[in-house]
């Protein structure tokens, strides 16, 4: 989930691709502003988007004057931290409403208008308005006496609004505020050939082979395609790189040893020497990283990275990953002894260590630990329909909802929406509005636009289009909206609609963000969900697709698409079983990647600077590693999550939510998974309070202790005392 107000801080790239062509509309003045419930997305045109961008940014730089000119005799909470968070929201929902239809429908042709449209925004944020003089209204403000005076959840907006500014440099002197922006300007050049690095590093391997004995064992079709190779770059014998003529293939069939090794080799080129060595750049990202900490006043970035995060400090999230290689230490040894026997029986010999080159081939001709249950095997029973049906039905009991359709159409520009009728983007698009059953408080919309089709953007996520707005006497004010965004099976010409298990996984975890964004309602618009922590961002959506695995749940969404048949109970049992057997490697994988991005985010200055950068993460790893004769290269040689987005020593975060949404998934267990009383307590600790009070507090009100990992290893075959 993303955080929205830094997406949207400015109209940014993000305008690059709009709506079908048409004439700036004449029935709203601004279609992209915060005028409306339901937006006229036929108004929003390219033409419209640059008028309204220009509005906004008047309307921004008048917001910024009226703040910089309060004094401290003149402060209030309205007129400083509301009045900020306020100022250029109308800019902010531009941009927001432009990157959702470009993700939506990346329609190239709307491409004319784009760059005029990026210079002026990016004009207005280069201005830096007042910056200066805001920070200082703000800072003074922060330390007045009526601050304490303010409701807790203000109190916690002044917090981070101050936490803010600081991590931002604002409060920084001139010289340093430039060393400030010199640093993150070369880190994003440095992130950008990174990724460039790992994107093309399928294209640079190759290897030429001559003697057909050294291919002993490939299939004859993969030999035509690496001779077809050969001859187009003029040479004879075969060609083998990792996009045409691949060399996985061989590691699973060429019965030579020396072939297997020179493409093992091959599949881990990328980020190396043998073919574009990312070492060097990530080497001066950490010595960047870590001088940006310091000059914001951190020890180090993994501290600086987990100030505003549950975490809040470096050391505690090792602490955590830690602890979980601790305890699954166990299973992990238990896997590995197993694994060796299984390869010493296939060589005829006792091993203690393998060659990684081998393992595929192998593979091939030994059985598995253990057989993995086909989760395919229930498609049969997943009509597209009675999924959706089931999974409105299974939150409307459990959290006390009624969420109602609404129709719906798609406008071309110029028409109107009849009365009643919520407009689109695409015909595909469907509407819901979800209120307390209760209650009936409208507590928001969103859209739902599942199904894949060309040039939407890869993948399944949720987009706050719009955060509510309290009511002056703190009550619900402005509903919601948002969108659930997926790439979910399309339909056959002929054929049932029916979605994998998969499509259901994808579809329950961005339900799980969804629900989070409708309900998350305070005293304050910017405490709904867009401050949330970011380790804790992901709890809902990690807990609530775990009702795919449990048969109460499954008898509400599942039906035979031929005969109507419920279904089965030996296929829902097998189901519910095959999530307690999730592989450990996969598990062990993800905690020691977050254990070596921070112990490099955290050490790398004093500890790790002059060593090479595989040499240090198997002293950091060793504990853990499977015994190769040989190792593989550091996974961060190719982790752009770590070292090129988002998500810098902050890789723990995927490990630290799943162990919350298995923890807060026991008290489903325990006392029914379609329990309302539960989902009661669950929609009034978490759900509803959006980011009001720290994540923490609301994980102990709902658990009523702090959070055990036992649940979540204990999915991983790991017995717990």
């Amino acid at each position: 989930m993303m955080n929205l107000r830094n997406l949207t801080a400015s109209v940014c790239s993000a305008f690059c691709v709009l709506v079908a062509p048409g004439a700036v509309a004449e029935q709203q003045e601004h279609p992209f502003f915060r005028t409306a419930q339901y937006p006229a997305w036929s108004q929003m045109t390219p033409e419209q988007a640059l008028a309204d961008t220009r509005a906004a940014i008047l309307e921004a730089r008048a917001q910024l004057e009226a703040i910089a000119a309060v004094t401290p005799e003149t402060a209030t909470f309205d007129n400083t931290f509301l009045a900020w968070y306020c100022a250029g929201e109308n800019l902010k929902q531009v941009a927001n409403y432009v990157f959702h239809l470009h993700t939506a429908l990346g329609n190239p042709e709307m491409q004319r208008m784009m760059s005029q449209i990026m210079t002026e925004s990016s004009a207005y944020k280069a201005e830096g308005l007042h910056a200066g003089r805001i920070a200082q209204v703000l800072y003074e403000a922060a330390s007045a006496p009526w601050v304490a005076e303010l409701s807790p959840a203000r109190q916690r907006f002044v917090q981070l609004t101050v936490q803010s500014m600081r991590d931002s440099g604002l409060l920084l002197t001139p010289d340093k505020q430039a060393r400030k922006a010199a640093i993150e300007k070369e880190l994003s050049q440095l992130g950008f050939r990174f990724n460039a690095y790992v994107q093309n590093a399928p294209y640079v391997w190759q290897l030429h082979i001559t003697d057909p004995s050294m291919l002993e064992g490939m299939p004859q079709p993969w030999m035509q395609m690496a001779e077809e190779l050969a001859k187009k770059e003029g040479k004879p014998g075969w060609y083998i790189n990792l996009t045409t003529a691949p060399a996985a293939p061989v590691l699973r069939y060429c019965k030579v040893e020396e072939t297997r090794h020179l493409c093992w080799q091959g599949t881990n080129s990328a980020g190396t020497r043998f073919a574009l060595d990312t070492e060097p750049l990530i080497k001066k990202i950490l010595e960047l990283r870590h001088e940006l900490a310091t000059l914001l006043g951190y020890a180090n970035y993994a501290d600086m990275q987990a100030a505003r995060r549950m975490m809040g400090t470096g050391q505690k999230a090792l602490d955590f990953i830690n602890d979980m290689l601790d305890r699954s230490k166990p299973a992990w040894d238990a896997y590995v002894a197993a694994e060796l026997r299984r390869y010493s029986q296939a060589s005829g010999k006792e091993l203690t260590a393998v060659n990684p080159w081998d393992t595929a081939y192998l593979n091939r001709v030994l059985p598995p630990q253990r057989a993995a249950f086909n989760v395919n095997t229930i498609t049969p029973y997943l009509k597209a329909d009675k999924v959706v049906e089931g999974l409105m039905k299974i939150w409307a009991q459990v959290l006390n909802l009624h969420i109602q359709e609404l129709p719906t159409a798609c406008l071309k520009p110029g028409e109107t929406a009849q009365p009643g009728v919520v407009e689109t983007w695409h015909p595909d698009v469907r509407c819901f509005a979800v209120k307390d059953a209760a209650t009936g408080e409208h507590r928001g919309s969103f859209y739902m636009d599942i199904i894949a089709r060309p040039r939407k953007r890869p993948q399944a996520w949720c987009l706050p289009l719009r955060d509510g707005n309290p009511a002056a006497d703190g009550s619900l004010g402005e509903p919601h909206l948002a969108a659930l965004m997926a790439n979910l099976t399309p339909p056959r010409p002929g054929q049932p609609h029916l979605f994998n298990h998969n499509d259901i996984y994808m579809l329950f975890h961005e339900f799980g963000h969804m629900m989070h964004m409708m309900l998350g309602h305070g005293e304050l618009r910017a405490l709904c969900t867009a401050e949330i922590e970011r380790d804790f961002a992901e709890m809902p959506s990690q807990l609530q697709e775990s009702w795919i695995w449990e048969p109460e749940a499954l008898a509400l969404f599942t039906s035979h698409y031929a005969t109507g048949e419920p279904l089965p109970e030996h296929l829902a049992r097998q189901l519910a079983s095959s999530r307690g057997s999730n592989p450990i490697e996969m598990h062990m994988r993800m905690l020691c990647a977050s254990k070596l991005d921070l112990e490099l985010h955290m050490h790398y200055h004093d500890k790790y600077k002059d060593r090479p950068i595989d040499e240090v993460a198997q002293d950091i790893l060793k504990p853990w590693l499977f015994p190769y004769t040989e190792q593989p290269p550091s996974e961060i040689r190719t982790m752009s999550h770590t070292m090129a987005e988002g998500y810098a020593a902050a890789l723990y975060t995927y490990k630290w939510s799943e162990m919350l949404a298995a923890d807060a998934m026991t008290r489903f267990k325990n006392e029914g998974v379609l329990n309302p009383a539960t989902g009661a307590d669950y929609r009034r600790c978490i759900l509803d309070r959006g980011s009001s009070v720290p994540a923490m507090q609301q994980i102990r009100d709902f658990l009523g202790r702090d959070p055990d990992p036992a649940a979540l290893i204990e999915r991983y075959g790991v017995p717990t005392p």
